[in-house]
């Protein structure tokens, strides 16, 4: 199973839509975690670590074009395969 959560800045809250993207990687069978960051401040580095069996991965969003777009979750999604090395079903994704 695939967990994601975030940590971001409250103007950009609602634009992260972390149940979306867990929904659509429901299929996936690894242990992870992805922890999405949208801050103004360099809160820290895209990181990887383990820990019992479960890998965590911390997928950094650039807050400004967060902020300035309609939708997010095509990109969230997008990241969080890329950072995961799987593909994902045509039409879940960005049309770009």
């Amino acid at each position: 199973m695939v967990y994601v959560t975030s940590i971001v800045d409250e103007d950009v809250r609602s634009k992260i839509d972390t149940e979306y993207v867990m929904s659509k990687l429901s299929h996936v069978d690894m242990n992870a975690a992805i922890v999405f960051v949208c801050t103004s401040e360099n809160w820290r580095k895209e990181d990887t670590w383990k820990h019992k069996d479960e890998t965590y991965y911390t997928i950094r969003l650039p807050y400004q074009k967060v902020k300035e777009a309609d939708d997010v979750r095509p990109m969230m999604l997008e990241l969080a395969a890329k950072k995961l090395g799987i593909s994902i079903p045509i039409g879940t994704g960005s049309t770009n």
